[in-house]
C-alpha cells in the first residue's frame, strides 16, 4: 500500500475533470472520455452521482460562512480557499487479482479515518490505466456541520503508519522500509526524509524540464539546487535555533530578574518587614519611656494606697479620669470619688484602664506611621515592577525587529533561490520546446545541411583563389 498526497487545490470542477476522465493526450486542451474509471463512491454526500457530488462540495464550500454563523462559531483568523485535499492509494501489482471493491472502499474508508476526515464530504475514483490498483480519494475541507476548515496534520505520517498496519493486517509487508522509519520516528522521533532522488518541490518543474530537453542538463540544475537548498536550509535551521535561543535567554533574564524582586518584596527579610522594623525602631524610645512612666505611677500607686491620705488621692485620680471619659455624667464629682473611695479595687483598675488607653494611643500613632512607610514600599515596587516589564517589553521589541527582519531576508533569499532555479528549469523548457518545434519545420532541414553547404563553397573559392594566384605570377615572370 503506498499512500501519495497531491498539493492541495481551489477548484473541485478542476480536479473531477482530471480524476472522473482519461489523461489528456499530447495536443488536446480537453478529454471527456472516461475508460480508465472502474467505479466511483460517495461519503457524506446526498447522491453516488460524482458530478452532483461536485456542485454539492463546491455549494458547501462557498456556504463556508453561513454555516459558521449557524454553528454559533465567530468567522475569524485566516481565510483559505484550498478547499480540494486529494490523496491516492496504490496496492502492490500482485495484490491485483484477489483486490475487490469492497476491499478497496474499506481500505479508502480507513485512511479517511486515519487522518480524521471521516465527517467530511469524499468522492473515490477508482482508476484502472495502471499495472497497480489504485484509488484517488477527493476531500472537501470544509465541514458540512459548522464550516471549519479541516487541518491535516502529519497527514503523511499518519497515512505511513496507517498504510503499514494495513499491510501488516492483509499478512504481508510490500515496503520494509517504512517500517524502518516508522520505527526510527516512535524511537527518537527522527525526521525521515524521502529516498527520491528530486525534492517535492522541484519534481513537476524538473519532470517537465527533462522531457523538454533532456535529462542531464536537468539533473544538473536539479543537484545544483539541491545543494543551495541544502546550504540555506542549514542556514534558516541555525538562524531559527539562534531565534529560539534569543527568546529562552530573554525569558531567563526576565524571570531571574522577577524573582530578585519577588525576594525583595516577599521574601523573608522584604521590604515590607524592614519599613515595619524601621518605624518600630523609631517608637522603641517613646515606648520605652511610656513603660517608664506607668510602671512610676503603678508604684505611686500602690504606695499611697497603704495611707488613708494616698487613698483619697487615688480614689480623686480616679474619679477625674472617669470624668474626663465622661462617664457616669449624671453623678457629681464628690459621689465619684466617694464611690472609688470604697474600693481599693475600682481605683487600680482606673489606673489601668488609663495605662492602656495611653499603649493604645502610642500604638495607634506607630500603625499609621507603619501604613504609611509601608505605602511607600507599595508605590517603590509597582514602580520596580513597571520599569521590569518596561524593560522587557523593549527589549522584546527590539528582538522581534530584528528577528523579523533577518526572518524578511531569509525569506527573499528562498525566494530568489525559488525564483532562480524555475528559470533555469524554464530555460531548458523553452529551448526543448523550440528544438521539438524546429524537427518539426522544413526550413530546419534546410538549416541542418546549410554547414555542409557552407563548407563546399568555402572549398570552392579557396580553390579558384588559387587558381587565380599563379595566374598572376606567370604575368609577373
Amino acid at each position: 500500500m503506498v499512500p501519495n498526497i497531491t498539493k492541495t487545490g481551489t477548484s473541485f470542477r478542476g480536479a473531477m475533470l482530471y480524476y472522473l476522465h482519461d489523461k489528456r493526450e499530447d495536443g488536446e486542451s480537453v478529454r471527456l472520455t472516461g475508460d480508465r474509471v472502474a467505479w466511483t463512491t460517495t461519503r457524506n454526500l446526498m447522491c453516488d452521482d460524482p458530478e452532483a457530488a461536485v456542485a454539492i462540495m463546491r455549494a458547501t464550500a462557498n456556504d463556508q460562512d453561513r454555516l459558521k454563523v449557524e454553528a454559533g462559531i465567530k468567522n475569524t483568523g485566516r481565510k483559505s480557499d484550498k478547499c480540494v485535499y486529494a490523496y491516492s492509494l496504490a496496492w502492490h501489482p500482485d495484490e491485483k487479482p484477489g483486490l475487490s471493491r469492497a476491499e478497496m472502499e474499506r481500505a479508502a474508508d480507513e485512511s479517511i479515518r486515519a487522518i480524521g476526515a471521516e465527517h467530511l464530504q469524499a468522492v473515490i475514483v477508482c482508476h484502472t490505466d495502471e499495472p497497480q490498483p489504485h484509488v484517488h480519494v477527493v476531500i472537501n475541507r470544509v465541514s458540512p456541520e459548522d464550516g471549519r476548515m479541516h487541518v491535516y496534520s502529519n497527514d503523511r505520517l499518519k497515512l505511513s503508519e496507517w498504510s503499514e498496519a494495513y499491510e501488516r493486517e492483509r499478512g504481508k509487508i510490500w515496503c520494509e522500509e517504512r517500517v524502518e522509519n516508522n520505527a526510527r520516528r516512535k524511537a527518537d522521533g527522527e525526521y525521515i526524509r524521502s529516498n527520491s532522488p528530486t525534492p517535492r518541490p522541484m519534481a513537476e518543474d524538473y519532470a517537465q524540464a527533462a522531457q523538454a530537453a533532456n535529462d542531464n542538463e536537468a539533473s544538473l540544475i536539479r543537484d545544483d539546487a539541491k545543494i543551495r537548498v541544502a546550504e540555506l536550509s542549514a542556514q534558516s535551521k541555525q538562524m531559527y535555533s539562534r531565534h529560539r535561543n534569543e527568546w529562552a535567554v530573554l525569558s531567563k533574564d526576565y524571570q531571574d530578574r522577577k524573582k530578585l524582586l519577588g525576594a525583595k518584596y516577599r521574601g523573608k527579610d522584604n521590604a515590607f518587614v524592614t519599613a515595619e522594623d524601621g518605624v518600630k525602631r523609631q517608637y522603641k524610645s517613646a515606648w520605652k519611656d511610656l513603660f517608664k512612666k506607668q510602671n512610676a505611677e503603678t508604684r505611686g500607686f500602690e504606695k499611697r494606697e497603704t495611707r488613708l491620705m494616698g487613698k483619697l488621692e487615688n480614689a480623686i485620680a480616679a474619679a477625674r479620669y472617669a470624668q474626663s471619659l465622661g462617664r457616669d455624667e449624671a453623678r457629681g464629682f464628690l459621689s465619684m470619688a466617694f464611690n472609688f473611695m470604697l474600693s481599693a479595687k475600682k481605683r487600680r483598675a482606673v489606673l489601668e484602664k488609663a495605662h492602656a488607653a495611653e499603649r493604645r494611643e502610642l500604638g495607634a500613632y506607630q500603625r499609621r506611621d507603619i501604613k504609611v512607610a509601608t505605602a511607600a514600599v507599595k508605590i517603590d515596587r509597582e514602580s520596580d515592577y513597571f520599569a521590569l516589564r518596561k524593560l522587557y517589553n523593549s527589549d522584546r521589541a527590539v528582538l522581534i525587529d530584528r528577528q523579523d527582519a533577518e526572518k524578511t531576508a531569509m525569506q527573499r533569499r528562498w525566494t530568489r533561490l525559488n525564483e532562480e532555479r524555475k528559470l533555469s528549469f524554464g530555460v531548458l523548457k523553452r529551448q526543448g520546446a523550440i528544438r521539438k518545434a524546429a524537427k518539426a519545420s522544413p526550413e530546419v532541414a534546410e538549416a541542418e545541411e546549410a554547414p555542409d553547404a557552407v563548407q563546399a563553397f568555402q572549398k570552392a573559392s579557396k580553390t579558384k583563389r588559387k587558381r587565380k594566384g599563379r595566374v598572376r605570377r606567370r604575368e609577373r615572370e
